[in-house]
């Protein structure tokens, strides 16, 4: 399937078609393609994807119906934007039939304007979609890439713990033989009546017993990584500025021995904390590029305060340490949070700095996983030309204050700013003005504001802004401020002046009768349209 992108999809009668194809002449990066017949629709729609279909209802011999139920049957098209030219479809009864469409309907006889404005919209919402897909993308790759990590460390440290294990049967097999030939050539030696020759030679069985003894010991203890993976370590942290570093350990033989291997290989700033609570209150101070934790401390353990941390939402790497008697400790600090623990006993140069690069690594990983979820987030709750928040984000902030309003029983109002005679701006300078008049005015609204406030794009014109602590008189002042600001300012298009008004609607939260935030919501709006229907340019209030 090929995916092209700004394509609409047009079957419709010939007038209908002439003014869809005018009202694009001012946009180049938009093309139509025609439909003459349902085979070619859906030979097209097959074919491409579409930022929107648009399908006269009124044409002899088509069953709109049908095409909503093969479309919505079909992979790939189940998602395909609908925008529907009608006189006579019931749109309770398609969308009631096809609720996992996207659809949308415009009445016979429509302008140039009209139709323009509902493909702006449809747009923008493609536009979206792009973005959310991509920011997914991006999350699929870096979950990739952590899976295809993770994979390669378990398969690398089950065959480090299969050779230690080969190591410590074949050292515990070979230590008894080993201890009865050196009794058996302690005997020898010990004989008088061997010749001088004889114990020559048992003295050098002797040497090669003690050797072997000393080789069967150190099998027990494998290097975790190569010096490769040290030097990249040192390289990387070495490259950063001064790498700030936290040990939680309230013994100062273990936390002296451990600063003298990590300042002989690394260039660090190393700050020992003894208690949870000194920990703790270190990470609330200082930034930290990495923490280690070890298991025993005196009001608690390690487990202890990675779960304070992950409370707290300290987003820092972690290592725990712990003793080889308490080596299985390390995997519920990994469950609960940790990057990497490790034995204390197995602490040298070489094992914590690649210890570091793994954890560093790993840590990168989640920044940028936690960055693609960020930017998803963002797209769903901004308005694509205000960059304001949007309705959904009005509506989920106008709920959220107004059960905080109730609970702690504080002053919170909402103002719905909604431009006069807009249509008219629309029609007399075009779209693409009224477009600057929006995010001009939206930058206006949102430099008049506190950082708590939320100003959210509501409508097409209309502005919603929430107010957390704050009375109506309070919201009075701030919309007179606004109004006066839309009125006064000077919007140019082509060195003409336009001059706004806007008409503002407040209500204030009543625990009382504001049952739900939807109550409060629509005093607002009911409030912007007396002050509409008033004349404009002015404030209204509606107080329960």
């Amino acid at each position: 399937m090929n995916i092209i992108k700004n394509k609409i999809l047009v079957m419709t009668e010939a007038e209908s078609k002439t003014i869809i194809t005018n009202s694009l002449n001012s946009i180049s990066d938009i093309v139509i393609l025609e439909a003459d017949s349902e085979n070619r629709f859906f030979e097209l729609i097959y074919k491409h994807i579409f930022i929107l279909v648009i399908i006269d209802e009124t044409l002899p011999n088509f069953d709109i119906y049908k095409i909503g139920t093969i479309l919505r049957s079909h992979k790939a098209t189940h998602n395909t934007p609908l925008l529907i030219i009608s006189k006579t479809v019931n749109p309770e009864k398609l969308l009631t039939n096809f609720k996992d469409l996207q659809i949308d309907f415009i009445q016979k006889p429509f302008t140039e304007q009209l139709i323009l404005a509902k493909i702006k919209i449809f747009f923008e919402l493609f536009e979206q979609k792009n973005a959310v897909a991509q920011s997914i993308e991006e999350l699929d790759k870096v979950y990739q890439k952590i899976v295809g990590q993770h994979e390669f460390d378990i398969k690398k440290e089950d065959s480090r713990k299969e050779l230690i294990n080969i190591s410590s049967i074949a050292a515990n097999q070979m230590q008894q033989p080993l201890q009865n030939l050196q009794g058996n050539i302690y005997q020898l030696l010990n004989t008088k009546s061997i010749s001088p020759n004889i114990k020559s030679n048992i003295k050098s069985i002797k040497t090669s017993t003690e050797r072997l003894l000393q080789i069967s010991k150190r099998l027990n203890c494998l290097p975790l990584k190569t010096d490769q993976n040290i030097t990249r370590a040192a390289l990387y942290m070495n490259s950063h500025k001064t790498c700030k570093i936290l040990y939680v350990e309230n013994l100062d033989e273990d936390f002296n021995i451990f600063s003298h291997l990590m300042t002989s290989v690394l260039q660090c700033d190393l700050i020992q904390a003894k208690t949870i609570e000194q920990g703790i209150e270190f990470i609330a101070h200082s930034r930290f590029d990495l923490i280690f934790i070890t298991h025993n401390l005196p009001n608690g353990t390690g487990l202890d305060l990675i779960s304070k941390l992950n409370q707290l939402r300290a987003d820092i790497p972690i290592i725990f340490t712990v003793n080889r008697t308490d080596y299985h400790q390390g995997a519920k600090a990994i469950a609960k949070g940790a990057s990497a623990f490790l034995a204390k006993e197995d602490i040298s140069s070489k094992t914590i700095l690649s210890i570091i690069d793994n954890t560093l690594k790993k840590a990168g990983l989640s920044r940028e996983i936690e960055d693609a979820r960020n930017r998803i987030a963002l797209i769903s709750r901004k308005d694509y030309l205000t960059r304001l928040y949007n309705r959904r984000c009005f509506e989920q902030e106008t709920e959220s204050e107004a059960l905080r309003a109730k609970r702690y029983k504080t002053d919170l109002s909402i103002l719905i700013v909604d431009f006069d005679k807009f249509k008219k701006i629309n029609k007399n300078h075009g779209y693409d003005t009224g477009d600057v008049i929006l995010s001009t005015s939206a930058a206006l609204i949102q430099s008049m504001v506190r950082d708590s406030d939320v100003v959210c794009r509501f409508g097409g014109e209309e502005f919603g802004i929430v107010l957390p602590n704050t009375d109506v008189n309070g919201a009075r002042i701030l919309a007179g401020r606004i109004r006066k600001k839309i009125a006064d300012h000077k919007f140019e298009k082509n060195s003409n002046i336009l001059k706004l008004t806007v008409s503002i609607g407040i209500a204030s939260y009543n625990p009382k009768t504001d049952t739900a935030f939807g109550v409060l919501i629509k005093r607002t709006l009911d409030a912007s349209a007396s002050a509409a229907k008033a004349g404009g340019n002015q404030i209204k209030t509606i107080i329960n």
